[in-house]
This record gives structure tokens, sequence and C-alpha cells, in this order.
């Protein structure tokens, strides 16, 4: 079963190989701001959890990359936008927050009675996914 962090760093690892692959070399930065992007982003992977620092980090990552990357934002998961808040909640819709603050209700709820209640499986179901 995947746990709410589990998930979410799962989504965290697939944005770092993202921008790993697709940033160097990226025509619209520097090869300096590609590579402090990746940096920041493997310090995420690093800090995860550990620490409420990550939270920040994380908010700082997602809304530089829809600001400056506009070609990869599309490409990133928008379960990211809700992890981290804060200025990233402006990106989503009303219906997208509603539907997240749906999962997260039902998620704890289980988890009371399941400890091992899975995350993704929860949010599969409010998107209508299965």
């Amino acid at each position: 079963m995947i746990k709410r962090n589990e998930y979410y760093l799962q989504l965290c690892s697939e944005l770092h190989a993202l921008c790993s692959k697709q940033l160097p070399g990226h025509p619209a930065h520097s090869e300096e701001s590609n590579t402090e992007m990746i940096g920041k982003l493997t310090q995420l992977l690093s800090d995860f959890g550990k620490s409420e620092d990550y939270v920040a980090l994380g908010q700082d990552i997602i809304t530089h990359i829809i600001s400056h990357y506009p070609d990869i934002t599309p490409q990133m998961h928008r379960d990211l936008l809700w992890f981290f808040g804060g200025d990233c909640l402006h990106y989503l819709a009303d219906d997208e927050l509603e539907r997240y603050q749906a999962i997260e209700e039902i998620f704890y709820e289980q988890q009371q009675n399941d400890p091992n209640a899975s995350y993704r499986n929860i949010r599969a179901q409010q998107f209508g996914m299965h």
C-alpha cells in the first residue's frame, strides 16, 4: 500500500528524473541555472520528510518550474501543487482543490480504521481512474 508521503516522494523523484533529462542544455536558461534547479531537486529528495524546510524548498521549485520552464510544467504532476501548497495552490482550479481536499479527508478517515490505507487508490477513485 502506498502511504501519503511515499506517494508524494515518488512524484518528486519522477520530477527529478524528468528535469535531469530535459534541463541540461535547455535553451531558455544558462547551464548554471539548469544545474542549480537539478541541485535543488536533489536536495528536496534528500530532505524529504526530514524537516519542515523541504516544504518551502518544494514550493520554490514548483513555482520556479512554472514561471521559468513552461515546456516542463505540463509534464509535472499536478498533485505536487496540492502537496506543497502555499503559492502552488494558485495554479489549481477550484474543482481540483475540492477533490484534493476530499482525498485528504477520505484518506485520514480510512487510515484510522486501516493503517495500510492506500493514498494512491483513494486518489484514483476520486479522480475516476477506477
